[in-house]
């Protein structure tokens, strides 16, 4: 037997007037995306943004439904927008955001595994930018980091 340790590094930023502009722009995105989200049962508001390797920039928010698994993820909604309309482009950001907590919002475990699945597509890491309400934001360079015993198409033989 022997006991093994995942560890990753990321950079936190007091607030978001310390990111870089570029980076700025995509989580005021996010924020401003999640204000449309449609969460009447949970309350729960988050927006996510992308920027492609263009230069443009794409937000969408989640969407819940009463029955429950039917809502989606603001982020996998956007990735799902995003690769079908432009699947030879780069992302190369992702922003998520809440106005609901204090605290840099992590995406949940579905959201982590499609961003991975994003990031083996492209052959690239995807740079990941965590913000809640007026919080300090994480930036971490994959979505590997979040989900370091990850899923991937070579289990399926």
């Amino acid at each position: 037997m022997k006991k093994e340790k995942f560890s990753f590094e990321f950079t936190s930023y007091d607030n978001k007037a310390e990111l870089e502009n570029n980076q700025r722009q995509v989580l005021e995105q996010a924020d401003k995306i999640s204000q449309n989200a449609y969460a009447p049962y949970s309350n729960f508001k988050v927006g996510a943004a992308v920027q492609l390797e263009n230069g443009e920039i794409f937000s969408s928010s989640n969407q819940e439904n009463a029955a429950y698994p039917v809502g989606s993820c603001a982020e996998r909604g956007l990735l799902a927008y995003v690769n079908a309309n432009f699947p030879d482009i780069k992302i190369t950001k992702l922003a998520v955001s809440t106005p609901n907590i204090n605290y840099p919002l992590p995406p949940c475990g579905m959201c982590r595994q499609y961003i991975l699945e994003m990031e083996k597509k492209q052959n690239s890491s995807i740079e990941l930018l965590l913000a809640g309400n007026e919080s300090e934001v994480f930036v971490l360079n994959s979505a590997k980091d979040l989900l370091p015993l990850h899923f991937t198409d070579e289990f399926l033989g």
